[in-house]
């Protein structure tokens, strides 16, 4: 397997937005919208953990950033899974 299925395809300045966004304890809709399709390509790329990849580019943990997916997934900003 390669490292391109191993790690999200984000430059440098988005992963800098994304921390902006995330800036204060408010979580905004702005921030959830942009993370949501920076999972979702990242999945559809191949990356095998999404999750930990994105918590390790914005200092949380991997289980914050699934918080922060099911709350964009409640708002609708992500279809919800199917079986």
């Amino acid at each position: 397997m390669t490292d391109a299925l191993r790690t999200p395809k984000m430059t440098e300045a988005e992963i800098d937005e994304l921390r902006a966004l995330r800036e204060g304890y408010h979580v905004t809709d702005a921030f959830l919208v942009r993370l949501a399709t920076h999972f979702v390509q990242a999945e559809v790329d191949g990356v095998l953990n999404p999750a930990r990849h994105l918590a390790d580019h914005l200092g949380v943990q991997r289980q914050t950033v699934l918080t922060y997916m099911r709350m964009a997934r409640r708002r609708g900003f992500v279809a919800k899974n199917r079986p």
